[in-house]
């Protein structure tokens, strides 16, 4: 099986040779950024750009995916914030609004959806990126997007000290906000969908049991996701960062055909909630272990991702550009090992 064989068959629960080292979250490597002599902040506007960093894990290491976009901004942009991609800084940042675009209840019941989404923001940016990964590597590698989930879009377009007051004194008019922002994440998704994108992940970080009580998330953030998920055609995959025990119910209920876990929760205490059916990908740590661990480390921290249940080797969230080129083998190296 080449990767995208292997990954489209797994997620159509057909027998597969290996596990796969993939993610659903962007694929950009530091490495990339040094071997085309790209700053960081140049690559989140040129689809080209993007593409060739995208795919250059799959084309120098054999990763098994291509990821696109790299940042969290691209909904908050449709819906009018400016971004910052510090352009003029020579740290490589990762983009973010310069200013919430909602500060007030009123200006929460006010927001508007836009109808037509090509032509704002960068989504056609990345829609030609991904049509430039299907032509370069998309018959060997799967290609794959992401979308916010809406709790996390509200934290992108409101001070998050603000929302969390909303989520404890204005549930209602919050749930509100989250079912409009629910619509631009379907229109997004499926925007992707119609790039060619082989499979998409939900990323509700910010609706991790580390910020919200789980009673918010099951009554609130949920139902939402059940819409998104419902609507989402191509393989799908729900991801939320931190804490995520007591709603890995929720989680695979939503809808998604497989579920991601963060680092900070042990797989095998998740596989034992889930059970054996549910796909379940993680949870390698992506920063203190690719970044500083040694060789020996990362193979037995993915031997024991395996031996507790992963379905897919994934990086519990991104990468650190900062991973030397050796840490990058080693992860892949192992899952062909192990897996």
């Amino acid at each position: 099986m080449n990767s995208r064989e292997r990954i489209l068959s797994l997620f159509a629960g057909e027998e597969v040779d290996r596990v796969a080292c993939f993610t659903g979250m962007g694929t950009v490597w530091g490495v990339a950024l040094e071997h085309y002599g790209y700053r960081f902040s140049d690559i989140h506007s040129n689809a080209e750009k993007m593409a060739r960093i995208a795919s250059y894990p799959a084309e120098t290491f054999g990763y098994e995916c291509a990821v696109v976009p790299f940042d969290l901004c691209i909904e908050a942009e449709l819906l009018g914030s400016e971004i910052n991609t510090f352009l003029d800084s020579d740290k490589p940042l990762y983009p973010k609004p310069r200013n919430p675009i909602i500060g007030s209840e009123e200006e929460m019941e006010q927001l508007e959806i836009p109808l037509e989404l090509n032509g704002l923001g960068r989504l056609s940016l990345v829609k030609e990126a991904i049509r430039d990964l299907k032509e370069t590597v998309g018959e060997k590698v799967p290609v794959g997007s992401f979308v916010l989930g809406p709790y996390t879009l509200a934290s992108q377009i409101i001070d998050f000290n603000k929302l969390l007051r909303f989520t404890i004194k204005k549930p209602d008019e919050l749930n509100d906000l989250l079912a409009n922002l629910t619509v631009l994440i379907i229109k997004v998704a499926q925007e992707y969908e119609k790039a060619g994108v082989d499979y998409i992940t939900v990323r509700e970080m910010s609706g991790t049991t580390d910020i919200v009580p789980p009673p918010f998330f099951q009554n609130i953030i949920f139902p939402h996701l059940q819409q998104i998920f419902n609507k989402i055609k191509c393989p799908s995959v729900m991801h939320i960062c931190g804490g995520t025990i007591p709603v890995l119910r929720e989680m695979f209920e939503s809808g998604a055909d497989a579920v991601s876990v963060e680092n900070k929760n042990g797989l095998a205490e998740v596989r034992r909630i889930l059970g054996e059916q549910v796909l379940l990908f993680g949870n390698l740590d992506g920063f203190e272990l690719l970044e500083n661990g040694t060789v020996e480390d990362i193979f037995s921290a993915v031997k024991k991702c395996l031996d507790e249940g992963s379905d897919g080797l994934w990086p519990a969230c991104e990468i650190s550009l900062d991973t030397p080129e050796e840490n990058y083998k080693a992860m892949i190296d192992a899952v062909k090992k192990y897996g």
